[in-house]
């Protein structure tokens, strides 16, 4: 699953971008690596999540690429700045691709769009939709349980 950042203005680092995460208080805060440059980010970007390692695919992109693709994120306007963050079913990517992407959004004055909805989250939707999701972790883990078993049903994975 794919979701993007568009804003007008990037941050300085992952320092910045943690600052970030940590100030909108969430209960189980996702802890970046500090390992990557923040400009050189270009692949996975490993992550701390509820005590076990995790992380998402995170990218700078054009963000004239996104808009042209999904014409209506755009919404008339050009960003300057796109970060597409990608996650899979491993526990926690969810959890931290947007935990980071929602703080990513206010602490720039941007936007998530998500790729599955075609749907663009103002920061502070985004950041709902996130405590929500971590308010539903029983039922997240209940998830991750069945689609392991789906996707590997002869393994103990």
């Amino acid at each position: 699953m794919e979701i993007f950042v568009l804003s007008d203005r990037r941050l300085s680092s992952i320092a910045e971008w943690q600052r970030a995460i940590d100030a909108e208080t969430f209960p189980f805060p996702a802890r970046l690596t500090t390992d990557v440059p923040f400009g050189r980010l270009n692949g996975f970007l490993p992550a701390q999540y509820d005590g076990g390692l995790s992380g998402f695919e995170c990218d700078h992109w054009a963000p004239r690429s996104i808009v042209d693709e999904y014409p209506d994120v755009g919404a008339g306007r050009d960003w300057k700045y796109a970060l597409a963050l990608r996650f899979g079913t491993r526990r926690g990517e969810l959890e931290c691709a947007w935990m980071a992407a929602a703080a990513y959004a206010r602490a720039t004055n941007g936007v998530v769009f998500d790729t599955e909805e075609a749907r663009v989250f103002q920061p502070e939707e985004a950041v709902q939709l996130v405590r929500k999701i971590e308010g539903n972790r029983a039922v997240r883990a209940r998830i991750d349980e069945a689609v392991k078993r789906k996707l590997f049903p002869n393994t103990d994975v």
